[in-house]
């Protein structure tokens, strides 16, 4: 039996150790490599080509969406599945542009997430939901992304790579304070109330 050979990248070891329990069982299922992080993935794929990549949205470092880019650029045979806790209409509408085979939340059960790696794999596309109803029902932000300052900008797009605010403090050699403040400021400005609101706003206005 030939065996597909996977890639499974996650920044939560949690999930990495449980996917990769969910497929080593299955014979023909591979598991080539694990990462926590993208970057890890790209200087992989200069020995192996997987057959399929398993993704999450948000990591460290880079994104999802920005490496599932980077991977069908250089390498289109290869197929990715997103399974993100992220679902949002204008999430996975971000995940399909950026060329992706399939979508699936992270609480989607073990059946699942097998059948849909070896339709993908077979050359189907499965996602969440059916994605000309996903563009209608477009999350739309009330509060415009000009009311926020660049430095408030800055700290999204860094909170969106999966940073916590002592991380971000460091990177912009500010205090864990100040970031504080800017966070509780953005949810302000914004209208949100959750942190995966925060990062569909931060997919749908490109930042």
């Amino acid at each position: 039996m030939d065996q597909y050979q996977i890639f499974v990248v996650d920044d939560h070891q949690l999930f990495l150790d449980g996917m990769i329990r969910i497929l080593e069982d299955e014979a023909d299922f591979a598991i080539a490599a694990f990462f926590n992080n993208g970057n890890e993935v790209l200087h992989a794929l200069n020995r192996t080509i997987p057959d399929l990549i398993i993704l999450d949205v948000q990591m460290s470092g880079i994104d999802g969406i920005s490496l599932c880019e980077e991977v069908k650029r250089r390498f289109p045979e290869i197929k990715v599945l997103f399974i993100s806790m992220f679902e949002q209409s204008n999430v996975i509408l971000n995940c399909k542009t950026a060329g992706a085979e399939g979508f699936l939340p992270k609480t989607s059960d073990a059946a699942i997430v097998k059948d849909t790696i070896r339709k993908i794999i077979r050359g189907e596309t499965v996602y969440l939901k059916n994605t000309e109803k996903l563009e209608k029902k477009k999350v739309i932000f009330p509060t415009s992304i000009f009311l926020l300052s660049n430095r408030e900008k800055e700290i999204i797009r860094l909170i969106k790579s999966g940073n916590t605010s002592k991380t971000i403090a460091d990177i912009l050699s500010i205090s864990e304070y100040t970031v504080q403040t800017h966070r509780k400021n953005i949810f302000k400005k914004l209208g949100l109330v959750s942190m995966s609101e925060l990062i569909a706003f931060a997919y749908d206005n490109g930042l």
